[in-house]
């Protein structure tokens, strides 16, 4: 079966609404979204098709359509649209990591920190070298503001996922350099089941000392995190040339 265009809108409609909403997307819902001219019959005969093709499923209690990770993969790689930070949100960032620059520990501790306030997503820093690796984790609660993990089984396990520091931080130096997103099952056993992890690293003199990112449930905002994960990673490399250097001044890039 043929990934047609049509196909394509419309998923990628479905998973813009389910990413927004948290709610199975039905034909009625994309057929006042789309701008196709095409009957809701035609959209459930499209749905069905991409179902059968392993990028939707359909919920037992609904009968609108959720994205797979297959379906997550697709939108990351070929599908979503860039987002650009405004410069309000670049300034933050910039400012932020410039007030708290003295050494590099507090610098990663302080990234993971804003990151998780800017994302509402569990956040992390990595300081990695030879003997082992230091993990700074923020933003554990914010969990409970996503659908998600609103049963106490799936806090639980999340909690306990990322309580376990010692296996997290084994997991994370264990991917690859520079951005990195892994949806769902492509995660190891040791990441609890429907989680996205998305990390950036950062370096010092050109070596790669650790790894900036989130983790949190499939459903996320992977274009605008993305952005965000990659603008701070770059701003942490400046500030360890900086603090390295024993410069003063940050680069006034983007």
């Amino acid at each position: 079966m043929e990934l047609t265009e049509r196909k394509l809108k419309i998923l990628q409609a479905i998973i813009t609404d389910f990413i927004r909403n948290a709610e199975p997307v039905g034909s009625r819902t994309l057929s006042k979204m789309l701008d196709m001219n095409i009957s809701p019959a035609t959209i459930r005969n499209e749905m069905a098709d991409l179902e059968e093709m392993g990028y939707l499923y359909h919920p037992h209690t609904s009968s609108g359509r959720v994205p797979s990770d297959k379906a997550y993969r697709l939108y990351v790689n070929n599908l979503m649209d860039r987002y650009e930070l405004e410069q309000v949100e670049k300034q933050r960032i910039k400012r932020e990591l410039r007030a708290h620059m003295a050494e590099l520990e507090r610098t990663v501790r302080h990234a993971s920190e804003l990151l998780a306030d800017i994302t509402n997503l569990t956040s992390f820093a990595t300081l990695e070298d030879m003997r082992d690796i230091s993990l700074f984790l923020q933003g554990m609660t914010r969990i409970f503001a996503h659908p998600e993990y609103k049963t106490i089984e799936q806090a639980r396990s999340f909690l306990e996922m990322v309580d376990d520091r010692e296996t997290l931080a084994s997991e994370l130096a264990e991917r690859d350099e520079g951005l990195t997103i892994t949806i769902g099952g492509e995660n190891s056993a040791r990441i609890v089941p429907g989680s996205s992890i998305i990390t950036a690293t950062y370096h010092v003199d050109g070596r790669m000392v650790g790894k900036l990112g989130v983790i949190g449930p499939t459903r996320m905002r992977y274009s605008e995190i993305t952005s965000v994960i990659e603008y701070m990673s770059s701003n942490l490399n400046r500030a360890f040339k900086m603090i390295e250097g024993g410069s003063d001044e940050p680069d006034d890039e983007g």
